[in-house]
């Protein structure tokens, strides 16, 4: 056996005491992070034979990462080894098919996540390919029926007259419903040389936002590629406890502290595996990551990207965009 750290020691000590002792209890005692707790006691067990009684600590994590990776000939072994080594990852599996490895791994935040999967994913020796997906919500027996808290949103989507209209809908509703304080939802290309979005013709709405605002991050998004560009890259919600100190709003920082909001979240607006926009959430306090307000807003999203598809060219019941 190894010789503990100090912090070790402490982790210890506290469950040799009370085996009982849930990880967020240890990790006030000790001073740290239930996240560190949980992994230095995993590392107790698995590698330094500790044994204990002690409360499971159920709650889930706050960002869950799901990624499949197809790795270069010959590094299958190697590349699992190096992803399973890193204290964010919580299992590497090994598999058939068209990827080799399918990973599991848990954040303090979705930026955490991205830059985790840009660093060490995209950009991690002997990996030729990788998809990434966040887990929302597991869906148990006892979860699966559950009730639809968007039917009136999907009815009343169904007979608007316009895309101003149903954006205008939509803003409304996750105002109203997702608890929101200021709501900016966009349709089409996010800059030019972004072909992945659908060719419909681009329209905006929001709700708390001044122009200036809207204007200044449409035109930064355009030459730096900020926030979201990434949202689209990665087909994938991104949620920011605090966009006034996250490193992922540092280039727009002077318009965050300007326009005064606190906690962010962004989802892209998919229909039949085609992007047709953006969904961007804000909130005027700082506030918690939320699985079931992850999923509301994800609901949200899809169903207003059902109704985008009215508005594709490609649609016999398109109608031109409003200037």
């Amino acid at each position: 056996m190894r010789e503990l750290d100090p912090l070790d020691r402490k982790i210890f000590g506290l469950l040799a005491e009370n085996g009982r002792m849930s990880n967020l209890e240890v990790a006030a005692h000790v001073g740290v992070s239930e996240k560190t707790v949980r992994q230095r006691i995993r590392r107790l067990i698995e590698r330094d034979g500790m044994r204990v009684v002690a409360t499971m600590d159920l709650a889930a994590p706050p960002s869950r990462l799901i990624v499949l990776v197809r790795v270069e000939s010959g590094r299958r072994f190697v590349v699992a080894d190096r992803l399973a080594a890193m204290p964010q990852v919580d299992e590497v599996h090994l598999t058939t098919g068209a990827y080799e490895l399918i990973v599991l791994a848990s954040f303090e935040s979705d930026s955490d996540a991205l830059e985790f999967y840009v660093r060490h994913i995209e950009q991690g020796p002997g990996i030729a390919e990788s998809l990434s997906t966040h887990v929302v919500e597991t869906i148990t027996r006892s979860t699966a029926t559950r009730p639809d808290h968007f039917a009136q949103f999907d009815e009343q989507a169904s007979t608007v007259g316009s895309m101003s209209e149903l954006l205008d809908l939509a803003c409304d509703v996750a105002t109203a419903s997702l608890g929101a304080d200021r709501v900016h939802v966009a349709t089409g290309n996010i800059r030019p040389a972004d072909s992945a979005l659908s060719p419909s013709p681009s329209a905006m709405r929001w709700r708390g936002l001044s122009s200036r605002y809207v204007e200044e991050i449409r035109i930064k998004g355009q030459a730096e590629g900020v926030i979201l560009p990434n949202i689209v890259k990665h087909n994938q919600h991104v949620f920011v406890a605090d966009a006034q100190t996250d490193p992922l709003f540092q280039s727009v920082t002077d318009l965050v502290l300007s326009e005064g909001f606190h906690s962010w979240m962004g989802m892209p607006v998919c229909s039949d595996d085609t992007r047709r926009g953006t969904l961007c959430l804000y909130w005027n306090n700082i506030i918690t990551y939320r699985e079931d307000l992850v999923l509301q807003a994800q609901e949200l999203a899809d169903t207003l990207g059902k109704h985008l598809t009215r508005y594709s060219p490609e649609s016999p019941d398109a109608s031109p965009a409003p200037a």
